[in-house]
């Protein structure tokens, strides 16, 4: 795609890189404060809002990507785990400016559909094309679905592809504009190469010298089972994932939710 490397010329100075992971950052915030005060309130002055955003409320023109999918616990945090874990594959393989315009290019046109249809934009669906990205460039990836069930990521992505399908013939014309719309990045990137009969581009672009290094990395990682830690020693760092037979007990003289190991259980300084 020669446009992008012209545009990366001149531009990718303005990257963003890590740009999941303040936007991750973002939702876990919100989810925070909605779950610790009960109150919803947040959650609505973010939602896009046509109307109230030609009122002057214009920071709902990008607040929305800070509401979380989910606000049940567990699931939001295996959300970040994986939306995290990723967005570095990609980025590691398009290089921060090629992350940038595949997620943001999404989210732009998210916007412009849902002001033209006074709909509201999917953050689902843009986060989804992450994951369909993935699957992509590595459909022999393992998911491991409830830490039980393996699935190879190819698998995965034609089930995605199948409810997709299901919701925009369950829609009307807004509908399938907005989910067109959240899957932009992903059709710029993978489509238009498949339109052309084009393969999936094997070098970085401009100024990515470690594209080679990190795709021989990706290529060792996408063996690996994407797994979660749920418990974690405040002041060593140990989790359950580096030794499954470790214990670890909150602390009740801690000022907040503070987990050790017992290491360190009665042996480290109270947060106040």
């Amino acid at each position: 795609m020669p446009w992008l490397y012209k545009l990366e010329k001149k531009f990718g100075k303005y990257a963003i890189p890590n740009l999941m992971m303040y936007i991750l950052m973002g939702q876990a915030l919100v989810f925070l404060i909605t779950t610790l005060t009960g109150n919803v309130s947040i959650v609505t002055a973010l939602m896009f809002d046509r109307g109230a955003i030609l009122s002057g409320q214009i920071w709902r023109l990008i607040s929305f990507i800070f509401i979380p999918n989910t606000f049940s616990p567990l699931m939001f945090l295996l959300m970040v785990f994986i939306y995290y874990s990723i967005s570095q594959q990609l980025e590691r393989y398009m290089g921060s400016f090629g992350f940038n315009v595949f997620y943001l290019s999404s989210i732009i046109a998210s916007i412009l559909v849902s002001f033209i249809f006074n709909g509201m934009p999917s953050i689902y669906y843009i986060n989804l094309s992450l994951f369909i990205a993935f699957a992509t460039l590595m459909p022999d990836a393992t998911f491991y679905l409830y830490f039980i069930i393996p699935f190879k990521a190819k698998y995965l992505l034609v089930l995605y592809f199948i409810l997709i399908g299901a919701d925009i013939l369950g829609g009307g014309l807004a509908n399938f504009a907005l989910i067109a719309a959240s899957l932009l990045g992903y059709f710029i990137f993978f489509g238009l190469p498949a339109l052309k009969h084009q393969k999936v581009r094997k070098s970085g672009y401009a100024g990515q010298k470690q594209f080679k290094a990190a795709k021989r990395e990706l290529d060792v990682e996408k063996r690996a089972p994407i797994k979660v830690a749920f418990h974690k020693c405040h002041v060593c760092g140990k989790t359950e994932l580096d030794d499954p037979d470790a214990e670890f007990r909150y602390c009740s003289s801690c000022n907040g939710n503070y987990e050790y190991c017992m290491d360190h259980l009665k042996n480290h300084e109270h947060v106040k």
